[in-house]
């Protein structure tokens, strides 16, 4: 009989993340801070059950940086030290009330092991619902830092799978996705999803 690991979670669903890049530039860290320890720490799990992606402090850091370096100048980041959506998600922006529509912003790509996927537009930023500043709305980077939430492990939620085809091949280990209109699916299957 074996002892379960402190931090493996056997329902979940795992994968290997790979690395993580912005638009076209691959975030400048090891392969290693991806891989899992020994207790099962550092494991990428999908989680239809948590709504936003988490990762580990310094892959999060590292992606906000580069988001923030790429959004310079069309978005405005909303400076308030003592506000972090959900505890974990601080890099939030303003944006004008009166605007239709988030400008252009770069993807973020989770790469994998002969995949990518790939998050755009309207997923990246979550707006704050009953949080204003001036004639500003507020609107939160959709990724958090997983340390802040005391969770050692990559988590991407629900709201970066939405509009994903998620297919499980549990007798091989392996994930696929790829980017699917749900109302055209659910209207061709029949089925409400």
């Amino acid at each position: 009989m074996s002892t379960p690991l402190p931090y493996y979670d056997r329902v979940a669903y795992t994968v290997q993340l790979e690395g993580i890049k912005v638009a076209g530039t691959v975030l400048p860290l090891p392969k290693s801070i991806f891989v899992p320890d020994h207790t099962g720490a550092g494991q990428t799990m999908i989680d239809t059950g948590t709504q936003f992606t988490f990762l580990l402090g310094p892959v999060y850091t590292a992606l906000k940086n580069e988001f923030l370096k790429q959004t310079k100048n069309v978005l405005r980041v909303y400076e308030d030290p003592n506000f972090a959506f959900q505890g974990a998600m601080d890099l939030c922006y303003r944006v004008e009330r009166s605007r239709v529509g988030l400008p252009v912003l770069p993807s973020v790509s989770m790469m994998f092991r002969g995949a990518e996927m790939v998050i755009s537009g309207q997923k990246l930023l979550f707006k704050v619902a009953g949080v204003t500043k001036g004639g500003d709305d507020i609107h939160c980077f959709t990724f958090g830092n997983s340390d802040l939430l005391g969770i050692e492990a990559y988590i991407i939620g629900h709201h970066h799978q939405q509009n994903m085809w998620m297919e499980f091949d549990l007798a091989n280990n392996r994930v696929g996705f790829g980017e699917v209109s749900c109302d055209c699916v659910s209207q061709k299957l029949g089925i409400d999803l």
